[in-house]
């Protein structure tokens, strides 16, 4: 069987993207041909060394993006199975079979590809002819004095005229975005399936002569159809996005004398692309199109059925089970997530502040260490880290920013004790995308003999048995509390720890891998 799993992150090498990697490791197992799909390039030799997995089985197939995912629509009907395993993508698949994995739902109409254009301008209320529906193109940018929208390969405007005399010119603007090198694209323009156009020069304005008057009231369809090109091929960027050219409108003007009195009204750039009925039917004739739907956890089986009304299948995430270092283990606390900011972060302020009022309590002789990546090329990440930092200061807090896998696994293996805060403090019925959907490093921890202490929210609650495996809590005084015993308590460490290290080869890729067996054959 050909089997092709996407991930547009795949390159992130994040906890979502390891579970893509192990997805293909289990099916090439079992015999079939994978293809892991993505659109950034990403060497899996490299892959493989850096997490020390065997992917030699595995091909990789660089896409190039499209808007809606045009092309890996297209690309999908290939495979005799696809997995869209990437978190926010949603597109129409048509393979012989079709699974979705889903990390968390978003709400229906956040995966929309298509909508009606909301202009920039409110005279473009009284403009001669609306946009009533437009897909294969990107939301709108503006550069602050205009707007545009790059297309991709194709576009589909629906247009209708307003005013009562009919249309005889299309007009078409573009913004003129083209990096300098860069040839213009060949551009077909067709008219109700009809080809009134094709050039290939460069342009900022195109006034066609419509073959046939267009009247007020029927819709008119006009397509796009470009030679495409990303920045990464013209050497401009890494950017994989795959572009046509930078749409600022479209419109059907009458006569000569309406097109010079009402040029400025009706040449309108929109603002953004708004989703409406029409945009929910073919996000439900995408979500349609896939046979089954998987899980990656009960809590997000829960969100999936509340927004999206729909049974899934729960497939737990593999864990790196990999003996750590035979290292005796330490007076250390760990932590072990991304440095980052915004509302899925890994709540590191207030873990540390916990910490801290246990050392301003008399606690002595433990360390609090916390490992974690960070994009120092992001001034917005670069910002949250010098918080932890400088909130850190003074106390016995070891920052692993950025460690190497060896590191990490040293970590592991001496700490005693692993924390996890992801949600607190966020209302999980107004933000649930705020907790952990599953939680991959506690297993991690508890795989190396770490006794988890972590919050008794969403997906935490699936994996720590309180009192058999780990411990839990809701506030920063009973992770504090919680902690405290377990100083005090060492022969309760050793009985929780022994019973985290039980509890975690349920989550190992041997189990792992046989649960895909069974949920495919669904």
């Amino acid at each position: 069987m050909r089997v092709g799993i996407y991930n547009r992150w795949l390159a992130t090498l994040g906890g979502g993207e390891r579970v893509s990697l192990d997805l293909a490791r289990a099916l090439a197992l079992q015999g079939h041909h994978v293809d892991l799909i993505a659109h950034q390039p990403l060497d899996l030799a490299k892959v493989a060394r850096r997490l020390a997995l065997d992917l030699d089985a595995i091909v990789f197939r660089a896409v190039p993006d499209s808007p809606g995912s045009q092309r890996l629509s297209a690309i999908s009907a290939e495979y005799d199975l696809l997995i869209n395993a990437s978190h926010g993508d949603l597109f129409l698949s048509r393979a012989a079979r079709n699974a979705l994995y889903v990390h968390f739902p978003q709400p229906l109409l956040d995966y929309s590809a298509g909508g009606v254009p909301q202009f920039a301008r409110r005279s473009a209320q009284i403009a001669p002819s609306t946009i009533r529906w437009l897909d294969g193109v990107y939301q709108p940018e503006s550069d602050g004095a205009r707007y545009w929208s790059w297309t991709g390969g194709h576009a589909r405007l629906e247009v209708v005229r307003r005013w009562p005399t009919p249309a005889r010119t299309l007009l078409i603007t573009l913004a003129d975005l083209r990096p300098p090198g860069v040839p213009p694209p060949t551009v077909r323009v067709l008219v109700d399936g009809v080809c009134v156009g094709e050039r290939s020069d460069a342009w900022t304005e195109w006034q066609i002569r419509l073959p046939q008057p267009i009247r007020a009231g029927p819709v008119a369809t006009i397509e796009l159809d470009i030679t495409p090109w990303t920045l990464r091929e013209a050497g401009v960027a890494d950017d994989d996005r795959e572009r046509g050219v930078a749409l600022g409108s479209v419109t059907l003007l009458g006569d000569r004398l309406e097109a010079r009195l009402m040029r400025g009204l009706a040449v309108q750039p929109w603002r953004s692309i708004q989703p409406d009925d029409r945009s929910r039917a073919e996000v439900l004739r995408a979500l349609d199109s896939y046979q089954l739907i998987v899980a990656n956890s009960k809590f997000t089986q829960h969100w999936i059925y509340r927004r999206w009304l729909l049974p899934s299948t729960v497939l737990y995430p593999a864990v790196d089970l990999v003996e750590t270092p035979s290292l005796p283990k330490q007076p250390i606390i760990l932590s072990v997530g991304r440095f980052f900011a915004g509302a899925h972060n890994k709540k590191h302020l207030p873990m540390i502040q916990a910490f801290c009022a246990l050392c301003d309590a008399g606690l002595s002789g433990w360390q609090y260490h916390l490992v974690g990546g960070c994009d120092l090329d992001q001034p917005e990440q670069r910002a949250y880290l010098a918080q932890v930092q400088a909130a850190a200061a003074d106390y016995p807090i070891v920052l692993h920013v950025n460690a190497p896998l060896e590191e990490l696994r040293n970590c592991y293996g001496e700490a005693s004790i692993f924390w996890h805060a992801t949600g607190y403090g966020e209302d999980e019925q107004r933000e649930p995308e705020s907790f952990e959907h599953f939680g991959i490093t506690t297993i991690e921890a508890m795989a190396a003999g770490c006794v988890p202490v972590v919050i008794a929210k969403a997906g935490q609650l699936e994996t720590v048995v309180a009192g058999e495996s780990g411990l839990l809590w809701s506030t920063l005084d009973e992770l504090q509390a919680q902690t405290q015993r377990l100083i005090a308590e060492p022969a309760l460490l050793r009985q929780l720890a022994a019973g985290a290290i039980e509890r975690s080869r349920s989550f190992g890729f041997d189990v792992f891998a046989r649960h895909v067996a069974e949920v495919l054959r669904q």
